[in-house]
């Protein structure tokens, strides 16, 4: 009994013991955490925006101040005839469309005419109203052009039924000679007929106050009776030389 109590005092003492140990140890004080991207406060700088600045809505765009070195033109409204000569009595042989430009080379006296090359016939200078026209460029310095001379561009001759007589007995009536001239423009033209029996006709002149065709002919010829085929020309001399040629048949049943 007394060693139980004995035992028991002692471990009361070493509990007492150990509760009075000294306290002025160092304690371990844990180091801080490294920083991290997701830990280190990074302090935000506030960038303003830019401030978007609104052109006034009428302000007209810019428009272009050049001036083409060549004179050109265009089509007013609609599409232009060009011409071979300054007027509208001259044949149409091009035209200027729209949104199509000509480079003009020349004028008339009166400056109511260009003489220019459109794309559509770049080898082909032709004429074309400035009254249907607008134009830019440097145009004082346009020279006059002379207008061309009107020319033939198309003879024709009617073809001649045969001539038939019985026997080839008496003579033949006169045969009327019938053409057709055609004219660039207007002018004189001078043409007389030439046949295989009878030569060269009468010469004669048509005037022509506007390109396009005309019917000329001649009655004054009488063939000579000979069964046959004999050619027959319209000869054109003036202002130039062309000629169309038919031919005609004689039988003698």
């Amino acid at each position: 009994m007394k060693a139980r109590a004995f035992s028991l005092l002692f471990v009361i003492a070493l509990f007492v013991s150990a509760c009075n140990l000294p306290s002025n140890l160092p304690t371990e004080t844990p180091a801080p955490p490294s920083p991290t991207a997701e830990n280190t406060a990074v302090p935000l700088t506030e960038t303003p925006l830019p401030t978007q600045t609104f052109l006034p809505t009428d302000t007209p765009p810019p428009t272009a101040t050049g001036t083409p070195t060549v004179p050109i033109a265009w089509p007013s409204e609609v599409n232009v005839n060009c011409r071979f000569g300054p007027s509208t009595d001259w044949l149409v042989i091009s035209a200027l469309l729209i949104d199509q430009t000509a480079t003009i080379s020349g004028k008339n006296s009166s400056g109511t005419w260009w003489y220019v090359t459109t794309p559509n016939s770049p080898n082909t200078p032709c004429w074309v109203a400035a009254s249907v026209t607008t134009t830019a460029g440097n145009l004082a310095a346009v020279p006059v052009v002379a207008p061309p001379t009107a020319s033939v561009i198309k003879v024709s001759i009617e073809k001649i039924d045969d001539i038939s007589i019985a026997g080839c007995f008496g003579p033949a009536e006169k045969l009327e000679l019938k053409g057709s001239i055609e004219m660039n423009g207007p002018g004189t033209v001078k043409w007389y007929f030439e046949t295989q029996q009878g030569g060269a006709l009468a010469t004669y002149s048509t005037d022509f106050s506007t390109a396009g065709a005309q019917t000329v002919s001649d009655n004054n010829f009488t063939p000579t009776v000979a069964a046959g085929t004999y050619w027959v020309k319209l000869v054109v001399t003036s202002p130039n030389s062309v000629q169309a040629e038919t031919s005609y048949k004689i039988v003698c049943p």
